[in-house]
């Protein structure tokens, strides 16, 4: 994944390429959506730990999405 100089871009980006919006990320993170945006726009910086959080709730979400994938998958494969 191509990277920038603004980390909630990227997870954001990462996010998207998932299928997850951002007030989905920022709903399960606890991350007021309008705090996201001005990180996104560069109006104000994220704090360390709340890039974290929201790569992790990414992470996360990703990785339920495809569990449930692929238990559909071995379901369909039966």
């Amino acid at each position: 994944m191509k990277t920038t100089n603004n980390p909630i871009k990227d997870v954001m980006s990462k996010a998207s390429a998932a299928g997850y919006s951002m007030a989905d990320v920022c709903r399960v993170a606890e991350i007021d959506q309008s705090q996201a945006s001005r990180w996104l726009s560069g109006r104000t910086k994220p704090l360390y730990a709340s890039v974290v959080r929201l790569n992790q709730v990414v992470d996360a979400m990703v990785a339920a999405r495809l569990q449930v994938l692929n238990k559909a998958m071995d379901e369909a494969l039966k």
